[in-house]
């Protein structure tokens, strides 16, 4: 894997990095200026590609390109907009605007330490202001596939959650792999967070509007009680045990539990 990018480095002669937002399997998200819009903030999101051979390399880029378009498709306030691709030293980046603000993760730890959780008015003002966008993006037939708090923002401006960091450069990685394996039988790599994402996408790799409400209703009951997935699952049994460990009314709970459904279809 090549080294991160240090802080200074001017990128196509417009793109100065500032910081590392985050790194991953997959690649890193870098905090830049963009000098060719009054230094205004942006994410630069570098996808490494995986090793292989040389038509891994340029399937890679062709799917980059692919996936590219169909985030340029999404035009929504609560998604950070699409502005541009470029490749650079054998790099491959994307640039998206720059949300101010706290990850769901970062909110819940902060509450951790304080010993409490999320109340059911906000966790249900999170779904409410959640929903259009699944919509949106459900309409376009694009799934989000990583809905998790780590993924969305609670944007300082407005108070709005932001959905960040789509499944596409892991998609990427599954879809090139699986045309190398294509002639081997092996398990394909799945994308979403393990505990989050549903039994239909962490097993076949498909993955469902249906699929995307699982993930919204798993981070709403880690927000609620605190926990994490695999301490509320029981793998023995299949079943979700998180309502003790909260308080919320009846009706929100089964709603709740609806979304959480074995089957897509009883989502």
């Amino acid at each position: 894997m090549q080294l991160p990018i240090s802080a200074g480095t001017v990128l196509q002669n417009r793109y100065r990095v500032l910081s590392i937002l985050g790194q991953g399997g997959f690649g890193r998200t870098y905090l830049a200026e963009d000098q060719g819009r009054f230094n205004e903030r942006c994410a630069l999101k570098e996808f490494i590609a995986p090793h292989g051979s040389d038509y891994t390399l340029s399937k890679s880029k062709e799917l980059f390109q692919r996936e590219a378009a169909i985030l340029y498709q999404i035009s929504h306030p609560q998604i950070p907009q699409f502005r541009a691709t470029f490749e650079e030293n054998a790099r491959l980046f994307l640039v998206q605007d720059y949300v101010d603000g706290k990850t769901y993760r970062t909110l819940l730890n902060d509450r951790r330490t304080m010993g409490v959780a999320f109340s059911e008015s906000e966790v249900l003002q999170l779904i409410l202001n959640l929903l259009p966008v699944l919509a949106h993006i459900h309409g376009k037939g694009i799934i989000h596939r990583d809905i998790a708090p780590d993924n969305i923002i609670l944007r300082q401006s407005d108070g709005l959650p932001v959905l960040i960091d789509f499944g596409v450069v892991k998609e990427i990685v599954t879809r090139v792999q699986a045309l190398e394996q294509a002639s081997e039988t092996i398990s394909p790599t799945t994308v979403g967070k393990l505990g989050y994402a549903p039994i239909e996408q962490m097993q076949t790799g498909r993955a469902y509007p249906s699929s995307d409400l699982y993930a919204l209703a798993v981070t709403a009951v880690v927000l609620l009680t605190g926990r994490e997935p695999q301490e509320l699952f029981d793998d023995r049994t299949l079943a979700w045990n998180w309502q003790p460990f909260a308080t919320v009314t009846p009706g929100f709970a089964q709603v709740v539990n609806r979304m959480l459904s074995y089957r897509p279809g009883d989502r």
